[in-house]
């Protein structure tokens, strides 16, 4: 007997199987995604080869339970049999956009998120569209997206990395629902490690050179260029000056300030030192904000769309240039055992971690200023683009 109940389902949601009433089967092991949602379920059914029940036939919905609550959703993949049963696989709701394709008509819009979201669960996509994707503020779309060239996953994703943003498909029992929303920094969990933990120190700049275009071009006059500088004194005093450079000439005109306050924009938001993970996680070490124990086969408690952990290192030093004291991150990556009744945290490796994506990121989105004309009265008017 396991803590973690499975059934299966026909593709419609008819036909309930329960495989405990089948056979035994091992306590599965199932994960989470940030992006994403439900990713991955194992377990073993252990029923010889020859043993047949369309509980397992490839395709039907599998859910997993504990106590009323369903905490995890998703598909069946093709059981394999074995010495030791049938390996049973699935893959979860999260992962259910890859299946789809972005499909869309008109104009490229910020609304073309949702109409193409809508269309893919019209035709059968298992979510629920709990947000306005295209009001989202930051949602990226600098790029138009030809219809049907992505799946609604990669819509997502590219929509979401260039905003700071990021999306979740949270399992409810209103369905499995969809949330956009910008990376969370507020905790709602409390992760106490009692082994020694290290932190990973990424390489970055601390004095940015900034190619920028200084006037336009007038016809007679060819435009021209010039270059700014940004700096990260206390880093440079810390860890000796290191350079890089970043191109926002075609963006059009900016002055030296304008320039310089781009570029510091990186710097501010680069995070030199971050949570690696992974962290193993035993009963108990995992609580809510006031202390409670949470259960670690339950990823969606108390409503969360997703997990921030407060991490508190216990009798030991944080070392270095960390400084000491609670320091939270958001969970990328989550596994519970049920073999073991331990969980894997693996943090979430966000752009701030990583210079260089950070930096791409900023130039993609520096807002476009396009050139004044005048007008036939002679008055000056000015066309405004942005990204």
């Amino acid at each position: 007997m396991t803590g973690t109940q499975l059934a299966t389902f026909a593709p419609d949601g008819t036909q309930p199987r329960w495989l405990g009433q089948y056979g035994t089967f091992t306590p599965p092991v199932y994960s989470y995604t940030t992006p994403g949602g439900c990713s991955q379920l194992t377990t073993t059914f252990a029923k010889p080869a020859r043993y047949r029940t369309d509980a397992l036939n490839p395709g039907r919905l599998l859910y997993a339970y504990r106590g009323g609550t369903t905490v995890w959703k998703g598909i069946l993949d093709e059981p394999v049999p074995g010495d030791a049963g049938w390996a049973v696989t699935a893959h979860g709701a999260g992962g259910y956009a890859e299946d789809w394709r972005c499909i869309y008509s008109g104009a490229w819009t910020a609304a073309s998120f949702n109409t193409a979201i809508d269309g893919a669960i019209s035709r059968g996509l298992d979510w629920v569209r709990v947000t306005d994707v295209g009001a989202v503020s930051g949602l990226w779309v600098g790029q138009a997206v030809d219809s049907g060239s992505e799946s609604i996953g990669a819509l997502l994703d590219t929509g979401c990395h260039k905003g700071g943003l990021t999306w979740s498909v949270t399992t409810a029992p209103q369905g499995n629902l969809l949330t956009v929303y910008a990376l969370p920094t507020a905790a709602n969990r409390i992760l106490v490690s009692t082994q020694p933990e290290a932190r990973s120190i990424a390489s970055g700049p601390n004095a940015i050179y900034v190619r920028r275009q200084a006037t336009w071009d007038s016809g007679a006059t060819a435009a021209t260029y010039a270059t700014s500088v940004a700096t990260n004194a206390a880093d440079i005093a810390a860890h000796g000056r290191k350079e890089d450079f970043m191109d926002i000439s075609s963006a059009g005109v900016y002055t030296d300030p304008q320039a310089v306050a781009v570029a510091q924009s990186a710097l501010k938001r680069f995070q030199r030192a971050g949570w690696s993970g992974p962290f193993t996680v035993q009963p108990g070490q995992l609580t809510t904000q006031g202390g409670q124990r949470c259960d670690l086969g339950t990823f969606w408690a108390d409503g969360i769309t997703a997990m921030v952990c407060e991490l508190w290192l216990a009798d030991f030093g944080y070392g270095g240039e960390v400084q000491g004291g609670p320091t939270s991150f958001l969970v990328g990556s989550y596994e519970y055992d049920g073999t073991t009744g331990q969980a894997t945290i693996q943090p979430f490796e966000s752009a701030r971690h990583d210079f260089a994506t950070l930096m791409g990121l900023i130039v993609d989105s520096t807002p476009v200023r396009s050139k004044p004309v005048k007008s036939q009265m002679g008055r000056l008017h000015v066309h405004r683009g942005g990204k």
